[in-house]
């Protein structure tokens, strides 16, 4: 197959990338970029609006279009790894409990209160845990939940955009500019949030 140009549309960076191609399969594009992340990413063909999962599908003829979007996270994942539960609240330390106690008043805006013995703290954390698994503790408003808050709606915006584009609707030049920027946005973000807690 003679060589055409196979364009690059990632949402985690502003620039295009360009390519030379001559793969005749989407399992062949994957090995002649082997520095493009493929995994976790949903790869839509621009024209005929069709999703690339597997390596064996053939690719358009002529110059081309992918857009790579990350997969949508599953709800309830990314807390689960964020809380960094105790083991056994009714042996955990003194420290341990502050340290858990102070956790979740900055993360999940528990407002628990951090005075007492270590009776009085693990009684503490006891009650609230017990009250999370039946409901009754309120939804917090730290900084997890506004998180999870917007990574749920820029993940609902995304896929609204990519059917929008497979049904034939022209995804506006402003709409992908937005979420060109956001990501830009978000990624600096999360650069300094990781120089700050040096990771």
């Amino acid at each position: 197959m003679s060589k055409r140009t196979v364009t690059l549309k990632l949402t985690t960076q502003k620039d295009l990338v360009k390519h030379e191609s001559s793969a005749r399969t989407y399992g062949e594009l994957k090995k002649e970029l082997p520095n493009v992340k493929w995994s976790g990413m949903r790869v839509v063909e621009r024209t005929n609006k069709t999703t690339l999962q597997m390596d064996d599908a053939v690719l358009p003829a002529t110059d081309f279009v992918l857009f790579l979007v990350p997969e949508k996270v599953k709800s309830g994942a990314s807390k689960a790894k964020g809380l960094k539960k105790l083991k056994n609240v009714e042996t955990a330390s003194y420290n341990d409990c502050r340290s858990h106690i102070s956790f979740l008043n900055n993360m999940k805006d528990a407002k628990l209160a951090m005075d007492g013995g270590v009776d009085v703290l693990r009684a503490r954390l006891k009650e609230y845990y017990d009250a999370a698994k039946a409901g009754k503790t309120p939804k917090g408003d730290g900084p997890v939940e506004i998180i999870e808050e917007c990574r749920t709606k820029i993940n609902n915006a995304i896929d609204a955009i990519i059917e929008s584009a497979k049904a034939g609707f022209p995804v506006e030049d402003a709409t992908e500019y937005v979420i060109k920027t956001s990501v830009a946005d978000l990624d600096n973000e999360l650069g300094e949030i990781k120089k700050s807690l040096k990771l």
